[in-house]
């Protein structure tokens, strides 16, 4: 062949090319299935489950103000949505409030206060 096209007509060429993606994503997922089940780093499931670890009971402590209480709220939310994910609470090493929040809090305040765009 000359350079030659085998055929002009698009609908045909159209499935041929989708039949090779298709082929191709069909071999893909095979080749998944293959490592699935090959898997090295696959945990073993000999190990019996452990029961549940329970956390001891934390001692209240009165709170100075408002604002230490509503802290004091965000950490246990966040050490519950932690825990909810799986992990247990002895894993948690700390929460800390980033650099940016003391931003957002004097920015609530200056919008609050009647000085911003919101009123």
């Amino acid at each position: 062949m000359e350079g030659q096209a085998v055929t002009t007509n698009p609908w045909l060429i159209m499935a041929i090319n989708m039949t090779v993606v298709f082929v191709v994503l069909i071999l893909l997922g095979i080749l998944m299935t293959i490592v699935h089940l090959i898997d090295p780093t696959k945990k073993k499931k000999d190990v019996p489950p452990s029961a549940p670890v329970v956390a001891p009971a934390a001692t209240p402590v009165a709170a100075p103000n408002a604002s230490a209480q509503n802290e004091g709220e965000v950490v246990a939310a966040i050490v519950g949505a932690i825990v909810a994910m799986g992990y247990s609470s002895e894993q948690i090493a700390s929460i800390r409030p980033t650099a940016t929040s003391a931003k957002w809090r004097s920015s609530n305040r200056w919008c609050i206060s009647g000085n911003g765009l919101f009123r």
